[in-house]
């Protein structure tokens, strides 16, 4: 220890603080700083986790992913389109004869909508609340397009549901359909800590 042992005779300031450079204290000011100190790490270490608490849920609030929308397609019985796979044999098909027609943007999830927002001009493009989500589906190694998201909404003004699809690179479909599915399911049951988890 780097303390200093006084001389001062007795009855004098006789007890000095090893973490004081040179300048003695009385044996209760120290214990006063000790306590002090205890709770100033307390108090540190409850802001925090504070902090880390409160950091996480402003992640939570709004996820951003570059995505690349490929197509949309009406679910409609009439044109056989009915499923998430129909809408992938149609892609396929569009992709062999070179007519798919993307389109990079950015796609937002919060705890109220999926929305889609253009890459340049920042402008909303499309919005789905999440209670117009039918149907969220992650296709993998299916075509060319390895990563495909896709999102069945329907509107209520709608009559039929339309189908679509998104190329997704930079983070996997499976993990923004995780989202998605998360956001949903917090909506639904109202309580903010799926999706949270989700994004942890």
């Amino acid at each position: 220890m780097n303390g200093h042992i006084s001389n001062t005779p007795p009855g004098g300031y006789g007890s000095y603080s090893p973490q004081i450079n040179g300048y003695g204290s009385p044996t209760f000011a120290q214990a006063e700083r000790e306590q002090s100190s205890r709770t100033s790490a307390k108090a540190l270490y409850e802001q925090r986790k504070n902090y880390a608490r409160d950091s996480a849920s402003s992640v939570s609030e709004t996820s951003h992913y570059h995505v690349e929308h490929l197509t949309t397609f009406v679910l409609d019985r009439k044109e056989a389109m009915i499923t998430v796979d129909d809408g992938i044999r149609k892609l396929k098909l569009l992709d062999a004869k070179g007519k798919v027609w993307t389109q990079d943007m950015i796609l937002q999830v919060d705890d109220k909508a999926v929305s889609l927002v253009d890459l340049e001009s920042k402008n909303e493009l499309e919005n789905f609340p999440l209670s117009t989500i039918q149907h969220c589906q992650a296709v993998m190694n299916a075509c060319n397009y390895n990563s495909i998201l896709a999102l069945v909404c329907k509107e209520p003004t709608q009559n039929k549901p339309d189908l679509h699809l998104f190329q997704c690179d930079e983070i996997k479909a499976s993990f923004i359909h995780e989202d998605i599915e998360s956001a949903i399911s917090d909506s639904k049951s109202g309580k903010q800590k799926k999706r949270l988890e989700t994004l942890r």
